[in-house]
């Protein structure tokens, strides 16, 4: 066998072995029926542009607060970043990213859906000395997913909170 069909049948066996275990690229689906939206308070806090972004991506459409299906506001927003454990020399080796936001989903007349609601998540990653660069490269990797997961987690209302609308008006 050449190296080439070596390489190419080490690609399907790969392939077939990922499929099996069910992975799927990050995707979210919004099977309610609600074409628009609007986000309100923190408009200036770091969920709001991947929050925008992701709700694009679905197809829903920002809208005015008074024009929207669904109103997501974000009540607060907190990150921090502490020290979990430190080398020989007494610098930080890893630190761990803490984000939280609260946020509350209203209805497009205002009537809370969804009460305020903190989302939490957390991720520590190590602190290279000799790759200071690369260091914070992953911070910002690191920031970004938890951003991510996140959003993620304020999708997923939505949808929940948007079928639940449709079940009382049907």
């Amino acid at each position: 066998m050449s190296a080439n069909n070596s390489r190419i049948l080490l690609l399907v066996l790969i392939s077939a072995a990922i499929s099996a275990c069910g992975f799927q690229l990050r995707s979210y689906s919004f099977e309610g029926n609600v074409d628009s939206y609007a986000i309100a308070g923190g408009l200036r806090t770091q969920i709001v542009a991947p929050l925008r972004r992701t709700l694009r991506q679905v197809g829903v459409q920002e809208v005015a607060p008074d024009e929207a299906a669904l109103v997501v506001e974000i009540l607060e927003q907190r990150n921090e970043r502490r020290s979990v454990s430190t080398t020989g020399q007494a610098r930080a080796a890893e630190y761990e990213l803490d984000y939280r936001v609260q946020y509350q989903i209203l209805a497009g007349d205002g009537r809370v859906l969804a009460p305020p609601t903190w989302v939490e998540r957390q991720r520590v990653y190590r602190i290279d000395q000799g790759n200071i660069v690369g260091s914070s490269e992953e911070q910002s990797i690191v920031q970004r997913e938890l951003l991510q997961d996140i959003v993620g987690q304020i999708v997923r209302a939505m949808d929940l909170v948007s079928r639940s609308l449709e079940e009382d008006a049907g």
